[in-house]
């Protein structure tokens, strides 16, 4: 079959339908409630000891969706075939709180599937409506994502830093400005949730 741009968003909708979702419960700065999703690509590895000592690698999900991985990566090479990621994010029904990607370096691009009402992409409080389109971000400023009904997926595309796990937040002091910024986009978000 030759692969369109129509013709891939749907066997990919159709991929991720048939996908049985890990819950995830590692998302902590997306989520208060564990997630249905996993990441695709080269990942850290949060059990070392298992892993011989390696901090990064490729997530067992390579393995685990061979065929999905596949259609998502034929997926951005048709959009933005010059776009270099290391790692995609797939998401089932997140709604995320106001959060920054600590990991990623570079822009990322986000698309949504399925069949849903909302869940528009909300950057420093500008509203995205992400679905069916990618749109291209820079993940470590805050967003979020607005509540929604019915079914929807969202991939992210993005490079990873791959640095050592990070010392606990509660260690971490935030400065004024910081502090300020995170108010503000507390507030913005309180106000597209209302």
């Amino acid at each position: 079959m030759f692969i369109t741009k129509k013709n891939i968003k749907n066997l990919v909708f159709c991929k991720l339908s048939e996908t049985k979702f890990p819950l995830n419960s590692s998302r902590v700065n997306v989520s208060q409630n564990k997630t249905t999703s996993f990441a695709l690509g080269e990942v850290n590895y949060r059990g070392q000891k298992k892993m011989d000592g390696k901090t990064r690698g490729p997530s067992r999900f390579n393995r685990k969706f061979p065929e999905l991985f596949t259609l998502l990566k034929d997926l951005i090479k048709l959009w933005k075939p010059d776009f270099p990621y290391t790692t995609i994010q797939v998401n089932k029904n997140v709604v995320s709180m106001p959060h920054i990607d600590k990991n990623n370096i570079g822009p990322s691009y986000g698309i949504a599937l399925g069949d849903f009402y909302g869940g528009e992409l909300v950057i420093e409080g500008s509203n995205f409506c992400i679905k069916n389109k990618f749109k291209k971000f820079n993940g470590t400023l805050g967003h979020w994502i607005t509540p929604f009904s019915g079914t929807r997926y969202s991939l992210i595309y993005f490079t990873h830093t791959f640095k050592p796990p990070c010392p606990s937040l509660r260690n971490i002091k935030i400065s004024k400005e910081g502090m300020y910024k995170k108010n503000i986009l507390i507030k913005s978000y309180k106000e597209t949730v209302k």
